[in-house]
């Protein structure tokens, strides 16, 4: 069975699409995964303090966009103003150098490489 140039140009438009439809679909799948666990970890390895409101239950995971243009950030909803001082450490009125709790530069230390990895592996594979 003979196929003519114009329906084989046709078929092979319509598998790179669906190709790109599920890579697109696997990509987005796994930046929503790895925001997940980066979103657990910190709330897991936060300071936790003597107050009913704990520093780590503040967090929230928030997107912005859809598809390939979607940006996934996390963030401290209520004490936005004292995680770089907790994370960084600092120096207080006193004098007295406050020690360094990191939590989130460890989320995405642990989480950011193993999901490019598994991005570039959804690429080459399909």
């Amino acid at each position: 069975m003979a196929i003519s140039l114009d329906n084989m140009t046709v078929k092979i438009s319509e598998l790179i699409q669906k190709y790109t439809d599920e890579v697109k679909k696997e990509a987005i799948d796994e930046l929503d995964k790895t925001a997940d666990e980066i979103l657990d970890y910190i709330k897991t390895n936060a300071p936790r303090g003597q107050s009913n409101t704990h520093l780590a239950d503040s967090f929230v995971k928030t997107e912005i966009g859809s598809g390939v243009n979607k940006v996934i950030y996390i963030s401290s909803k209520t004490k936005s103003r004292l995680v770089h001082l907790i994370e960084l450490g600092f120096k207080h009125r006193s004098g007295r150098h406050v020690a360094a709790k990191p939590f989130l530069r460890p989320a995405y230390d642990k989480f950011t490489p193993e999901m490019l990895e598994e991005i570039k592996k959804i690429i080459s594979g399909g």
